[in-house]
């Protein structure tokens, strides 16, 4: 989604490599920015799991929060960056028992190879994976739409192990193991929304990844979060944003300076000069200037804080108003952000920003026609599935995702499968398939 001088090109992007961090994830929330318009859904929480971690972050708006550093690897890279925060918790997260005796899961991971203990390639320690194998939440018998064969046999073994030294039974390790990952993910979620001042209560869940819509619906009622989205094609939402995303660059000069009624003339200078590397930039990506789109913003704290806060910067030429208007906007944020704001301390601006956008041929995503509400249709068959409401097997309907058809309607518990993700509803849950094929999952009022 991002792109910065020239991104395009593979030799600048060599040359550039530090701007290619995290562009996976990155991708992701723009196709989930996308999918959030199309499914009216103005403020959503992503959740994007994989095999050995998830990542989180908030979209409010048509907009997804930033940060200006990132830490990778223990080194900070002070780059504007989308605000994704990731921990490890995916399918491969290995649970293990602690030195107090307590069931713990991640960060370490079995990886892709050799996996969880069901691939039969050599791990013994259970995986999430193996958890939901045993539970059946997950095909007992093969994964990638039948083209991956799994051993339940194994994995029950492996967390019977684990079962002995806890003093429980096999169903109920199995189902302890997802519900600490529900709730190391819970947390995560709570990092990026509650702690900045968001309610989860207020936002719907799009679940993407290969296990985010697996553990969607678990997560979701942590947080007590009434609806879930899931994407056609969840396990690939990564690549799909790359497709549905405009081209990117942020600019960005540090002026300390107190917001006062003299900076407006220096906010000027520097936003032109902001504005003169960026039409470079986009005469080198090539954009027409009927697709180009400029966003300014400014970094402000109060003095002697030790972190900015972003405010946008009101449309038009520079005055001493725009500088009142900054203040007002930053004492709003601060208050939504933490709570308070203190008036009467001084405000300074620390960094002037300028996002540079390139609108670009995308690939486009199209409405279907509605079909009938039942979606009986699309059953393709039934096995028990443990649900810790019923503390035992329910015999459970499972859907094929490729049957679903716009406008169908169906209640949990139920399973739907497909190549790339296998979707749960809990009991007393709802699913509706909208227009654009998304699989809208609702709890119960």
């Amino acid at each position: 989604m991002q792109s910065s001088g020239g991104l395009t090109d593979p030799a600048v992007a060599r040359a550039h490599a530090a701007l290619t961090v995290l562009s996976g994830p990155a991708g992701g929330v723009g196709g989930a920015l996308l999918l959030a318009r199309l499914a009216q859904e103005p403020d959503v929480l992503c959740f994007d799991m994989g095999g050995t971690s998830c990542d989180v972050c908030v979209i409010e708006r048509d907009r997804v929060a930033e940060t200006a550093e990132r830490v990778i690897a223990g080194r900070p890279l002070s780059l504007p960056a989308l605000d994704i925060h990731t921990v490890g918790a995916g399918g491969g997260s290995i649970a293990y028992i602690d030195a107090g005796g307590l069931l713990k899961v991640g960060p370490r991971s079995a990886g892709a190879d050799p996996g969880p203990v069901c691939y039969g390639r050599g791990n013994d320690e259970p995986a999430v994976t193996d958890a939901n194998v045993v539970l059946q939440t997950l095909n007992p018998r093969h994964l990638l739409g039948g083209r991956m064969p799994i051993r339940q046999d194994l994995a029950k073994e492996a967390i019977a192990r684990l079962a002995g030294r806890l003093g429980l039974g096999v169903m109920e390790t199995a189902q302890g193991i997802v519900s600490v990952v529900t709730a190391n993910m819970a947390r995560a979620i709570r990092v990026i929304s509650v702690q900045r001042g968001h309610d989860p209560r207020d936002y719907a869940l799009m679940a993407f990844g290969g296990a985010g819509p697996l553990h969607a619906a678990r997560l979701a009622g942590e947080l007590e979060m009434k609806r879930v989205v899931v994407p056609r094609n969840p396990g690939i939402l990564c690549a799909m944003g790359l497709l549905l995303t405009d081209l990117r660059a942020d600019f960005a000069a540090t002026r300390l300076m107190a917001a006062a009624e003299g900076a407006a003339p220096r906010l000027a200078e520097t936003f032109a000069a902001l504005a003169d590397r960026a039409g470079r930039w986009f005469e080198q990506e090539g954009i027409a200037a009927v697709n180009r789109r400029l966003t300014r913003t400014v970094d402000m704290r109060y003095h002697g804080q030790n972190y900015e806060l972003a405010v946008a910067l009101p449309e038009g030429a520079i005055k001493s108003a725009t500088v009142d208007a900054l203040i007002a906007g930053f004492t709003a944020v601060h208050r939504q952000r933490y709570g308070f704001a203190a008036e009467s301390e001084q405000v300074q601006i620390v960094t002037l920003r300028l996002e540079a956008v390139g609108t670009v041929r995308k690939a486009a995503l199209s409405a279907h026609p509605e079909a009938r509400p039942d979606a009986s249709g699309a059953i393709a068959g039934r096995r028990p599935v443990w649900f810790p409401e019923a503390r035992d097997f329910v015999d459970t309907p499972i859907y094929t995702r490729d049957g679903l058809q716009p406008g169908h309607r169906f209640a949990g518990p139920a399973v739907v499968e497909q190549m790339d993700a296998t979707t749960v509803l809990a009991p007393g849950m709802t699913a509706r398939v909208d227009v654009y094929l998304n699989l809208i999952l609702e709890a119960a009022s």
